[in-house]
């Protein structure tokens, strides 16, 4: 997800009263994230220009001008470039990718493996779900058996299990649009995978509940609703602002670990990118799902500062003391997963305080035998890792997440 403008100081960003100092620390926080960047701008300017709720379509019609003519790859550069330069481009950089992958599908023959080939891993590889739910909306009347199917072939060769866990997750996204907002339906649709992909498509289902609750707000159109029957939307409650881990309060326990890993992204859409408000929120959920929901918190503002390891690391530090190496691991995780490259996860680890260090690290092993199956790589790419570490980095055991 991609957060919004935070306040830097004022009432607005104090919560419990042991933290006093976060006006100070988002001072200090600020000049990281605003550095000095190229301001020659691209194809788009002029949709800048625009009130955010026509910004968006205006965006939109620019990235599809591109495809058609540049294809995938040159659209998402250019959205790239969009974010760096216009704040609400970088809000809506995931939907805008999720564009840009729903119509890539249509320009590679209505193959997903083709338009797999096309999208990168960035914007939170929201290109690869836009293809699903492109994929999902050409079926008139969906089956679960139909699912089953989707994600079975090898989609890339080169890196067939995270690309896998892209396609399953993505389904969840296209589910999740295909029925309109009734996450209940989708999640019934990933119970129907088999039981190794359940997790990922349960994230799927929650994440793109967020998109939509944020979409709304910069636009008043129901733009997701999938076009392959009746697309009129039915009004649903995606999101609760005076239940703030809604819908993981009531959903079934075996969707809580998918529904907390998210969550914090929905807190950050209700109460205005609120980072010290939402680290509150999180303590009040089950002891159980605490450190989920608070890794969720990293992976935010790992988002919102662009992967920068000073800031982020900062921003982590507004958590309570014991909550800060679960903040970090959920950062240290998405930089690995953003980037496809250790290089910014491992120097936000060696940044990290010796109480937290461990736990970053374990955020660079929750993923990486996803990236690098062969053992040898993995120990070669955690070299660089601090002495002590790198077996940790390297990952002795597969999917720990959340386990230790």
């Amino acid at each position: 997800m991609s957060p919004k403008t935070i306040t830097p100081c004022g009432d607005s960003m104090m919560g419990r009263a042991p933290r006093v100092h976060r006006p100070v620390l988002f001072l200090l926080i600020l000049p990281l994230l605003f550095v000095a960047q190229d301001v020659t701008w691209g194809i788009g300017e002029h949709c800048s220009l625009k009130a955010a709720a026509e910004r968006l379509s205006c965006y939109e019609r620019v990235l599809d001008d591109i495809i058609r003519s540049q294809g995938t790859r040159q659209a998402l550069v250019e959205l790239q470039q969009l974010v760096e330069h216009d704040q609400e481009a970088r809000r809506q950089a995931h939907p805008l990718a999720h564009h840009i992958g729903r119509l890539s599908y249509l320009s590679y023959n209505n193959s997903v493996a083709q338009a797999f080939q096309q999208c990168t891993d960035g914007f939170a590889s929201g290109c690869y779900h836009g293809v699903l739910e492109a994929h999902l909306s050409g079926f008139p009347h969906l089956v679960p058996a139909d699912v089953a199917e989707v994600c079975r072939p090898v989609l890339d060769p080169v890196r067939p299990a995270f690309t896998h866990f892209l396609c399953v997750h993505g389904l969840g996204h296209g589910l999740t649009t295909y029925f309109k907002g009734d996450i209940f339906k989708a999640l019934s649709y990933c119970d129907g995978l088999t039981s190794g992909d359940h997790e990922e498509c349960y994230g799927g289902v929650f994440m793109q509940n967020i998109v939509t609750f944020d979409r709304q707000g910069a636009r008043h159109d129901s733009h997701g609703g999938h076009t392959g029957h009746n697309a009129t939307a039915e009004k649903k409650k995606h999101l609760d602002p005076n239940d703030q881990l809604y819908p993981c309060t009531v959903v079934a326990k075996k969707y809580l670990r998918a529904c907390y890993m998210l969550q914090s992204s929905g807190i950050l859409a209700m109460n205005g990118d609120n980072f010290a408000k939402t680290f509150t929120a999180c303590e009040k959920a089950p002891a159980e799902y605490l450190k989920v929901c608070i890794a969720s918190v990293g992976r935010d503002i790992s988002a919102f500062t662009l992967n920068n390891p000073k800031a982020t690391k900062a921003m982590c530090g507004i958590a309570p003391p014991h909550l800060i190496g679960p903040c970090l691991r959920g950062a240290a995780r998405d930089f690995f997963y953003t980037r496809a490259d250790t290089g910014l996860a491992l120097a936000l680890c060696r940044i990290a305080d010796d109480a937290n260090k461990k736990d970053c690290y374990k955020g660079i092993r929750d993923i990486i035998i996803d990236f690098y199956p062969d053992e040898q790589k993995r120990k070669e790419v955690c070299r660089t890792a601090e002495r002590g570490y790198q077996a940790l980095c390297w990952g002795a055991s597969r999917w720990m997440f959340w386990l230790d």
